[in-house]
């Protein structure tokens, strides 16, 4: 078994965005509970999992979890993540977005721009080159191959757009610096339009062909919701 059998079985289950981190990357962005040394002893590398356009949702609905009431999508992704890290050698330890270490959060945004998922955007997400603003942050594979530390590619996903995000928040949160997810939060909360989705977000110029279906994005607007409530 092998990091590339596990790999494909992350692409194949719609978790196909990934990037990689020396360790050394990875514990100079990492809160010390979440340290190589405390979740992984030895491990030499970093995988950053995530995924982008719509397969994973696709995967997930025909899925047994997909009948759970509570978090089926997070139970997909851990069953997925769990049989990936699994076919490792040593098996991976496995860093997933909801976990708490010591009462903290892995800072993956920071862990998947450095792996080069893409650069912040003035809706407030990482926009990817391809995807846009439709990709997610999953999970960390801790493994035993090691990789080079790199930079990411210079981009600038918001220089010289016309900023149709800008006139498509309801809430007028959007402008140059970003937005304020706290206020984005309120407005959130008062304004029907923003309940199940975010107009601006679909306003992105980058990666329109794999905006997340209706479904999805209603998904993920009531998990975020009830995780702010």
């Amino acid at each position: 078994m092998s990091l590339e059998q596990a790999l494909a079985e992350l692409a194949d289950a719609g978790l196909g965005l990934t990037g990689t981190l020396s360790i050394e990357e990875y514990d100079s962005l990492v809160p010390e509970p979440w340290r190589s040394s405390h979740l992984a002893p030895g491990a030499r590398g970093a995988l950053v999992v995530g995924n982008a356009g719509r397969k994973l949702w696709e995967r997930f609905v025909a899925s047994p979890e997909w009948l759970l009431e509570n978090d089926p999508l997070d139970a997909y992704t851990r069953r997925v993540l769990a049989r990936s890290a699994a076919l490792c050698r040593p098996a991976a330890s496995v860093g997933f977005y909801a976990d708490r270490r010591d009462g903290v959060y892995l800072p993956l945004v920071a862990l998947a721009r450095r792996a080069g998922f893409g650069a912040p955007g003035r809706v407030g997400v990482l926009i990817h080159p391809v995807y846009g603003p439709w990709i997610g942050i999953r999970a960390v594979l801790l493994v035993a191959e090691s990789f080079e530390p790199r930079e990411p590619a210079a981009w600038s996903p918001c220089d010289g757009c016309e900023a149709p995000c800008v006139s498509a928040c309801h809430g007028g949160l959007v402008g140059a610096s970003g937005i304020d997810a706290h206020e984005c939060y309120r407005v959130r909360l008062t304004l029907p339009e923003c309940a199940l989705a975010c107009d601006a977000r679909r306003a992105c110029v980058v990666g329109r062909e794999h905006a997340y279906s209706a479904e999805q994005i209603a998904h993920h607007s009531r998990i975020r919701r009830a995780a702010q409530s």
